[in-house]
């Protein structure tokens, strides 16, 4: 549910415990206009779509993002896309992790691998593309999923925010250190708009509105500034209404455009 990422989120003590059933979000596809930013403001162009889908299954969460950007270029429009499938423990201590990036129809990377925590919280993530290439997660490491319901978690218990260790698997990388900050849902989104036929997944449930700022391997300091930031508007069964992400001057800000419901799993 973070950004294109997870989304997309002192280390944080990897057993976080809720119930089973709280750890479930609302299984569902939803589609996503993107704008984008200029020293944090939108610029009026809208040069893409993300699209993301979230599949519940008797083992976990299955995950499938997909970010279409157009710009244009100097001589040319580039467009740039990139794809993201990931399957996650219910307990948070397996994902699996596939990344590709492609520019005008070539793929210019890909990533691919497993990450495993054992009791301690301590694991490794091995990657086969690259083949060969290793990084240790030191305790306190949290998937994608798993750092989502911590914020939920905390935004419910009334917390301010939280701090923890996030791994992604987009870059042959340690985890990086994430701040997240929860607090009121800004004035500008209160009035966000709903796709039609959505009502049903939306309301009653709570608008949990957050930021969060994500540091490099051993940069996280007084002074030091985060390699990238984000925001989002999410409600308390996991649905992301709106979003952004800022790199240095720059960014995308995308907003839900249309949302479905997927069905639950059966486990009998």
């Amino acid at each position: 549910m973070l950004t294109s990422r997870v989304l997309p989120f002192a280390a944080l003590a990897a057993s976080i415990a809720v119930p089973a059933a709280a750890q479930d979000f609302q299984p569902h596809r939803a589609a996503y206009s993107v704008t984008l930013l200029e020293h944090g403001k939108p610029n009026g162009d809208t040069p893409g779509t993300y699209a993301y889908e979230l599949r519940l299954t008797c083992d976990g969460y299955v995950v499938n993002q997909r970010m279409r950007l157009e710009i244009g270029g100097g001589r040319a429009a580039i467009v740039s896309e990139q794809q993201s499938q990931m399957t996650e423990s219910r307990d948070g201590k397996k994902l699996h992790f596939e990344h590709r990036s492609m520019a005008n129809g070539r793929e210019t990377s890909q990533v691919k691998g497993d990450a495993t925590l054992d009791g301690d919280g301590r694991g490794q993530a091995r990657f086969s593309e690259p083949e060969g290439q290793s990084v240790a997660l030191p305790a306190g490491t949290m998937f994608p999923m798993a750092i989502s319901r911590a914020t939920l978690q905390h935004a419910k218990a009334g917390d301010g925010g939280f701090d923890a260790l996030f791994f992604f698997g987009e870059k042959v990388k340690p985890p990086q250190a994430v701040n997240i900050l929860i607090g009121k849902v800004p004035k500008r989104l209160a009035d966000l708009a709903i796709p039609e036929g959505a009502e049903p997944l939306i309301q009653g449930h709570a608008r949990i509105y957050f930021r969060g700022g994500f540091f490099d391997s051993g940069a996280k300091g007084q002074g030091e500034q985060a390699a990238f930031e984000m925001s989002s508007l999410t409600l308390d069964n996991g649905i992301e209404l709106y979003g952004t992400h800022e790199e240095g001057e720059g960014g995308i800000e995308y907003r839900i455009t249309r949302l479905e419901a997927l069905p639950l799993p059966n486990c009998n």
